[in-house]
């Protein structure tokens, strides 16, 4: 179910701004990025700067462990 955000189960190998019922900002429909694990660690850093025009209201996870530990809970986040 989305929320503030859309779900993130199934993100990681999924295509930005396609979760069904979330209203994405044209810049996360119109960037054509995939949700891999290299690409979310670059956007988790600084979303705006990744995205310029991103809803994402947060400034970002600058400790690289903290990003690689919430990219390891988000792969588990799928069908097996």
């Amino acid at each position: 179910q989305n929320g503030v955000g859309p779900n993130l189960y199934g993100l990681i190998g999924r295509l930005s701004g396609t979760v069904e019922g979330y209203s994405y900002s044209k810049a996360n429909i119109d960037s054509n990025t995939i949700w891999t694990p290299e690409v979310l660690d670059v956007y988790l850093e600084n979303p705006k700067k990744f995205m310029p025009g991103t809803k994402m209201s947060f400034a970002g996870i600058k400790k690289p462990q903290e990003r690689a530990d919430l990219i390891a809970y988000l792969e588990t986040l799928k069908d097996e």
